[in-house]
């Protein structure tokens, strides 16, 4: 997988079943995972809280090899930064044509305004996660918090 590739992206739950499927094209890659630029195309609004998702948005989707997170950087289609979409996942499964997450339903959004809200974590607690699970999503969420306070990483209010 190189800068300029498309790419098949895969979201699945935490028991591995396929929830979604969508293609992006790779913007960066390092030794610590890929950027896939992706294009709102779910065809209806998706009010998040601090933001809402519409046709033709542009997300910026970091996954990590290592990290139980991705973060996605939401841009309206003029390229104005509407917020951060974070997920907390399994590490992704990253190989020459496609990206794999599991989703583990816990969530962190950030507004563009700097609003924060962890979001469905009764569907976390739902899936009735192991101490080892519960353990790695609490690093997570605090790895993501910190980052944004910095403003840091993915975070960057630059690049829409």
């Amino acid at each position: 997988m190189r800068v300029g590739d498309d790419v098949l992206i895969t979201k699945s739950d935490e028991q591995d079943q396929e929830l979604a499927a969508y293609e992006g094209r790779v913007v960066h890659r390092d030794h610590r995972g890929v950027v896939v630029e992706c294009t709102w195309s779910l065809g209806r609004a998706v009010d998040v809280g601090p933001f809402v998702l519409l046709p033709g948005d542009r997300l910026f989707e970091y996954y990590y090899h290592d990290a139980w997170f991705n973060v996605f950087k939401v841009c309206d289609g003029a390229g104005r930064l509407k917020g951060w979409y974070c997920n907390v996942t399994m590490p992704a499964e990253i190989d020459q044509a496609c990206i794999r997450w599991r989703d583990l339903k816990l969530d962190y959004i950030v507004g563009g305004d700097g609003q924060t809200l962890v979001a469905d974590e009764d569907e976390f607690e739902a899936m009735n996660p192991s101490e080892e699970m519960r353990r790695r999503a609490n690093e997570a969420l605090k790895t993501m918090r910190r980052w944004a306070s910095l403003g840091q990483g993915p975070f960057s209010r630059e690049g829409c």
